[in-house]
C-alpha cells in the first residue's frame, strides 16, 4: 500500500495508542498522567490537498478542557504529528486538537498562549466593578506574577504543570500542593500565579496568599483580642489558601495547633490548599508529624536551580518586561556568571538597567562587567564551625546548644552528624578540634559522623537536598 492513499498503513485509531504508548515513556509519569491520557482520539479522514496532489490524514483528537488543549497544543504538538506520521507511514498528517465536542478546533500550526487568561465559559461574575478591581489586592496577591511569565525549563516544569493543573480546577486535583525548593527559584511566583489564575477564572471564590509567619502573626493579634471565633471563621471560609514558607511555624505549637485543624477542615470541604517550604515536609524539624503526614497527602514538586539556557530566558524576559535591549552576548555573560538562583539573577539585571540609564552608557559586556563587579567578581568565602552550627540549626529549627549537648535523640544526632561532616568539609579544623566544638566528643565520634553521613548521601535523597541547602545558605551570607 503506498503512502498518501486515503487508507492507512494501520487502523487510525491503531496508530493513535502506538502514538501514545511511545510518548508514554518518553515523558515524565505525572506530566503524562496530566495532560496526554486525558486526550482521546475522536475521529480521521483524508483529504486532498490541492496544490500538490497529495493526500493529507487528518486526525482529530478531542481534550477535556481549553487549557488542556493548549497545553498539549503548545508543547507536545509538533511530537505528536512526528509519531503518527510514523505509524501510518506518511508525512502528510494533520493533528486537530479541539475541547471536547467543540468543532472550535486548533491545528498544529497555531501557537496559542500556555495559559488562556479568560475562561471560554465565565460562569461567575464580580459583583460590582469596584469588587472586581480590589478582590486580587483583597486576596494578598501580586498581579506581577502569572503563569504567562513564568519562564518553564527542565527544572521547573513539573512543578509548573502540577501548579497550572491545580489553578484550572481548585480542589480537584492534587490537594494540597506541596512546593520546596531553595531561595529565589520561583516558589512564590507560582503561588501567586494560581491565585490570580483562579480569581481570573471564578470571581466569586475566596482566595487568601499569606506567609506563614503573617498567619502566626494574625493568630496572635486573634488571641490577645479575643477574637478567635472570627480568626476561624476567615481561614476556615477560604476556597483557596495559599501558604508561603511554611517552615516558619516549627517549633510553634499553637500556631501548628490552628493550621492544624483549618487544613483539616479545608481538606474534608475540599478547599484548594497551596503550601511552599524550603525542605521537604519530612525535613522540617519542629513540624509535627501529624502535619508533616498531612502535607504529603496530595503532590509534593520540587523546584530546581535553572540551567544556563533558562538563566538567558529569564534575563531575556525580565528586560522586555522593562522595556529595555539586552544585547545576547551580554544575556550570556550574566547567565555564565550568576547561577544561584532566580531573584539574584533578576536583581542584577535591574540595578544593570539602572546604572545604565541613569550614567546614559550603553549597556555592553564591558559596560557591565564593570558596572556590577561586586556582585560579579569571585568571592573566596570561608566559613568557621560556629557558622556552620549556626546554619544547621536553623535549618533543623533546633538551638545551637543542642548540637553540642549529650542527647542522642534521632532529631539531634542526624543534624549534628551533618553539621560534623561540613565542619571537616569547609573548615580546616582536625577531627579532635571540631569533636572538642561539639560538646567535647573524641575525634572517633567525628570520623563517624562524617562516614555515616557520607554513606547515606548517594541513598538518601532527603539528607543530599538538605545538605544542599544549608550550604546555599551558608555561603549566600557572606
Amino acid at each position: 500500500m503506498e503512502k498518501g492513499s486515503s487508507n492507512f498503513r494501520v487502523l487510525p485509531a491503531t496508530a493513535w495508542e502506538r502514538s501514545l504508548s511511545t510518548l508514554r515513556n518518553e515523558l515524565d509519569s505525572h506530566i503524562y498522567s496530566a495532560y496526554i491520557e486525558p486526550l482521546e482520539f475522536k475521529d480521521s479522514a483524508s483529504k486532498r490537498e490541492a496544490a500538490s496532489e497529495t493526500e493529507c490524514s487528518n486526525f482529530v483528537v478531542t481534550a477535556p478542557s481549553r487549557f488542556v488543549c493548549n497545553h498539549v497544543q503548545t508543547n507536545f504538538g509538533d511530537r505528536i504529528k512526528s509519531l503518527v506520521s510514523n505509524e501510518i507511514g506518511s508525512p502528510n498528517v494533520n493533528i486537530e486538537f479541539i475541547v471536547g465536542n467543540s468543532s472550535a478546533a486548533m491545528s498544529t500550526k497555531e501557537t496559542p498562549y500556555l495559559i488562556v487568561k479568560k475562561p471560554p465559559l465565565l460562569t461567575q461574575k464580580a459583583e460590582n466593578p469596584a469588587t472586581e478591581k480590589d478582590r486580587f489586592s483583597l486576596a494578598g496577591l501580586n498581579p506581577r506574577y502569572s503563569f504567562s511569565n513564568f519562564v518553564v525549563c527542565n527544572s521547573n516544569q513539573f512543578c509548573h504543570a502540577a501548579a497550572s493543573r491545580v489553578a484550572e480546577d481548585p480542589g480537584k486535583n492534587y490537594n494540597p500542593l506541596f512546593i520546596y525548593s531553595g531561595v529565589g527559584l520561583g516558589k512564590t511566583h507560582l503561588l501567586h500565579a494560581i491565585g490570580n489564575a483562579v480569581l481570573e477564572r471564578y470571581p466569586l471564590k475566596k482566595v487568601l496568599y499569606m506567609s506563614s509567619e503573617a498567619f502566626t502573626n494574625e493568630l496572635i493579634l486573634a488571641l490577645k483580642n479575643a477574637k478567635m471565633d472570627e480568626f476561624k471563621k476567615r481561614f476556615r471560609s477560604i476556597d483557596v489558601l495559599l501558604i508561603d514558607d511554611i517552615q516558619f511555624i516549627a517549633g510553634k505549637e499553637r500556631t501548628q495547633e490552628e493550621f492544624f485543624h483549618t487544613f483539616n477542615t479545608l481538606y474534608n470541604l475540599k478547599n484548594q490548599i497551596v503550601i511552599t517550604s524550603d525542605k521537604i515536609p519530612s525535613a522540617i524539624v519542629g513540624i509535627e508529624e501529624r502535619l508533616q503526614t498531612r502535607f504529603s497527602w496530595g503532590l509534593t514538586a520540587d523546584i530546581q536551580s535553572p540551567d544556563f539556557e533558562t538563566r538567558v530566558a529569564i534575563l531575556r524576559r525580565k528586560a522586555t518586561l522593562e522595556s529595555f535591549d539586552l544585547p545576547e552576548d551580554v544575556a550570556n555573560f550574566l547567565a555564565e556568571k550568576i547561577t544561584s538562583n532566580v531573584r539574584e539573577l533578576e536583581g542584577a539585571l535591574t540595578r544593570l538597567h539602572a546604572v545604565s540609564t541613569l550614567q546614559k552608557t550603553p549597556i555592553d559586556v564591558d559596560f557591565t562587567a564593570s558596572a556590577l563587579r561586586d556582585l560579579l567578581q569571585p568571592r573566596t568565602i570561608s566559613v568557621s564551625v560556629d557558622d556552620i552550627k549556626k546554619a544547621v540549626s536553623l535549618h533543623y529549627s533546633l538551638k545551637i546548644a543542642d548540637l553540642s549537648s549529650k542527647r542522642r535523640t534521632r532529631n539531634l544526632s542526624l543534624p549534628r552528624h551533618i553539621a560534623m561532616y561540613l565542619c571537616r568539609k569547609h573548615t580546616t579544623a582536625s577531627y579532635p578540634e571540631i569533636g572538642y566544638q561539639f560538646g567535647g566528643r573524641d575525634h572517633s565520634s567525628v570520623i563517624h559522623a562524617a562516614h555515616v553521613v557520607s554513606s547515606k548521601l548517594s541513598l538518601d535523597n532527603s539528607i543530599k537536598e538538605a545538605i544542599e541547602e544549608i550550604e546555599r545558605k551558608l555561603f549566600s551570607t557572606k
